[in-house]
């Protein structure tokens, strides 16, 4: 792979990771949601206006709990393939490359 499609390669997968930052905060907030819910109410829960027995509210929780696992697996397996891209590069690096791979450790 050539330095430009290691670069732009780079480049999309710091937008991707931008972009699961900002969503793995639905799943994040979801499952706070969801245990406090569970949490503070007696047998009878209710999520998002409908009411769920404890069991099944728990149940709904552990779902969320497990899309937002999904989410973390993703950004994780991008943080790894954008470790590799970095380690592609060799040769001395423009500004706005070493500020690319800048962000892109921001992700950690």
């Amino acid at each position: 792979m050539s330095h430009q499609e290691v670069i732009h390669q780079l480049k999309q997968l710091v937008r991707r990771l931008r972009w699961l930052s900002f969503l793995q905060l639905i799943p994040d907030t979801l499952v706070i949601y969801g245990i406090l819910q569970v949490a503070f109410n007696g047998q009878l829960v209710t999520l998002f206006s409908v009411t769920f027995t404890r069991q099944q509210a728990v149940l709904v929780t552990a779902l969320f709990a497990l899309i937002d696992l999904c989410v973390t697996g993703i950004r994780y397996n991008d943080r790894l393939a954008g470790k590799r891209l970095i380690s592609q590069l060799s040769g001395r690096l423009t500004t706005p490359e070493a500020e690319l791979i800048k962000q892109f450790e921001r992700f950690k």
